[in-house]
């Protein structure tokens, strides 16, 4: 007949391999989501992903100074009167300049949003620095 103390030891194996069960069942449900996260600067080395960064920041403040500088610059008055033929050029001349600085804000907006990716990309790689709190956290979290 078994003792208490053989039974206790037999309970504690058995918790033991549903706990390491379900770490190791947890631990792959979490890369398999990991991996699903689109990150499309996961293959830059460190080194890469931080020159990236600071060129894309740098073309986003000469972006935003160009931007600033047509939104600034003085509005020619509409003329009023004169031939349809030059009230036809006005608006196109306008409507082309509007279009000008449409696109630059659009070109600002496109690489402010690249910056953030790569800043979320540097984030997510010092949270799983070192290994042991990458693996913690997929053991764990659920």
């Amino acid at each position: 007949m078994a003792s208490g103390s053989d039974v206790r030891a037999g309970q504690t194996l058995i918790l033991l391999v549903i706990l390491c069960a379900a770490g190791g069942w947890n631990y792959h449900r979490n890369a398999v989501i990991d991996d699903a996260v689109p990150r499309p600067y996961r293959g830059y080395s460190d080194e890469e992903l931080n020159q990236l960064t600071s060129a894309y920041q740098a073309e986003v403040e000469v972006q935003m100074a160009r931007y600033r500088k047509s939104a600034a610059a003085k509005k020619v008055a509409v003329q009023d009167g004169g031939l349809l033929e030059d009230r036809i050029d006005e608006f196109e001349r306008v409507q082309r300049r509007s279009k000008q600085r449409q696109a630059r804000a659009y070109q600002v907006t496109e690489n402010q949003i690249l910056v953030e990716q790569l800043a979320q990309e540097q984030v997510t790689r010092e949270l799983d620095r070192p290994i042991y709190k990458m693996i913690f956290r997929r053991l764990t979290s659920f």
